[in-house]
């Protein structure tokens, strides 16, 4: 997936204080809304802690294939708006 991409579902999440849901080849993470401020983007790879910052998760830009900023409304909760990826 496009690093670019996956700046602009961080930055979104962090800014509507969101969850980000990351599925990659191995498993499906999700980044709880207080803990997004913690994830870095490196130059291949996602970092994030996870278990009250007892393990730290690397998810390469490569394995990614989907990403959905989670959010919750009102009337109904786990809204979710993604971001997705086509790979050759």
């Amino acid at each position: 997936m496009n690093r670019d991409l996956i700046s602009k579902a961080v930055e979104e999440a962090k800014s509507e204080e969101a969850n980000l849901v990351i599925w990659d080849r191995r498993d499906t993470f999700t980044v709880e809304s207080g803990d997004v401020k913690d994830l870095d983007l490196a130059d291949d790879y996602l970092t994030f802690k996870m278990e009250e910052g007892k393990v730290t998760v690397y998810v390469e830009y490569d394995s990614i294939y989907k990403l959905v900023v989670e959010r919750e409304r009102k009337s109904r909760s786990g809204i979710r708006a993604g971001f997705g990826a086509v790979s050759n």
